[in-house]
């Protein structure tokens, strides 16, 4: 029987004629070289059946050349967006990506972060609950690569990928005032996230812009949660002088929001307009289809894989950048238009649906 002979990187570098350094950049995806020395090194590597043995390499960096995605909830548009941006980066770069999916559970969260760090995981993207703050901060300065993600942890050795949250409501409450909205009315997010209070401070310098005195009665919180979104949006129409347009600030809550008026036969746009935050796909088939806010999740994902990564070749040294502001887009389609009357939207929700509803509402 013909012994097998282990091609070796230095095989394949000999082969290309380059050094063995160069050779292990072409294969691994990272660093400088010259396309022609991309070329023979493939070239090499495909002549000689050469497989990278991962597990020594790994163990010769002290690398598990893999990077953990703490997000809050894998079925949202937005963070299954963003995800597919980093694994494309991360994937280009040679890294593979573990994800975990907390449900903005502040002991869940801490509980991987703790588990990523004991696995030997090279760094963390993450967008840290207000609670676990500190621990991510000291994380980050004893060492451990990270970049955030619209969450500035306060440590100079985190980059932070960030929306401008603070200019998405406003834009929106300018488009909505444009067309005679004076009546806005904002399904808002959890306060304890940052997101949540900057899509709140965004809403409210939108209205001082337009010269809109700021309403409590109009403001109410969804919490990014259905259940407690549809029953915002049902308190909003209940009123006695109810909004004429809404703003929504997050994609589950629209999807709730537009549940509510739907089951209580409030019209789109002709007796509400609506602005949701997040841009899923179902928003341009929906009919009328949803004017909207875009935050270019994908763009971000590989931002933030791109900056981690940077930051991993440099060995964990501090970011090259600090801080990467995106704007948000609005996106007009046809859920808004000029305000028609101010009567009271209330009205009975079919029986049927109301008996549907209450069963949900009980499960």
């Amino acid at each position: 029987m013909t012994k097998r002979v282990s091609i070796t990187l230095k095989d394949v570098a000999a082969e290309a004629g380059v050094s063995v350094g160069i050779a292990s950049r072409v294969l691994a995806g990272y660093g400088s070289f010259s396309e022609k020395s991309r070329a023979s090194v493939l070239a090499a590597a495909n002549k000689l059946n050469y497989r990278a043995n991962g597990v020594a390499r790994s163990l010769r960096l002290r690398r598990t050349n893999s990077i953990g995605v703490l997000i809050s909830q894998i079925s949202s548009y937005h963070w299954t967006t963003f995800v597919q941006g980093v694994e494309e980066s991360a994937k280009r770069a040679g890294y593979g990506v573990v994800l975990s999916n907390t449900g903005d559970d502040p002991i869940r969260e801490m509980d991987y972060l703790r588990d990523m760090r004991e696995r030997g995981i090279d760094g963390i993207i993450a967008s840290p609950l207000d609670r676990n703050l500190r621990a991510f901060r000291q994380a980050a300065d004893s060492g451990f690569p990270m970049v955030t993600v619209n969450v500035n942890i306060g440590s100079d050795k985190a980059a932070v990928v960030a929306t401008d949250e603070r200019r998405a409501g406003a834009d929106a409450v300018a488009h909505l005032s444009a067309l005679g909205h004076r009546r806005i009315g904002l399904v808002a997010g959890d306060q304890e996230l940052e997101s949540g209070r900057l899509r709140l401070d965004s809403y409210r310098v939108g209205l001082a812009e337009a010269g809109i005195e700021f309403d409590d009665d109009i403001v109410v919180f969804g919490n990014y949660r259905h259940d407690e979104a549809y029953e915002a949006a049902r308190r909003l129409i209940s009123l006695p002088h109810p909004p004429t347009a809404l703003l929504v600030c997050n994609e589950s809550m629209t999807g709730a929001v537009l549940e509510c008026l739907r089951d209580y036969g409030v019209r789109i746009p002709g007796e509400m307009s609506l602005v949701g935050f997040d841009d899923p796909d179902w928003a341009k088939f929906y009919s009328p289809a949803i004017t909207t806010l875009r935050e270019e999740r994908y763009y971000m994902g590989k931002l933030a894989c791109d900056a981690l990564v940077a930051e991993l070749e440099r060995s964990g040294s501090a970011p090259e950048t600090a801080l990467v502001t995106l704007r948000t887009r609005l996106v007009v389609r046809q859920s808004c238009a000029a305000p028609r009357m101010t009567r009271t939207l209330s009205r009975t929700m079919p029986t049927a649906q109301l008996a549907d509803h209450k069963k949900l509402a009980l499960s």
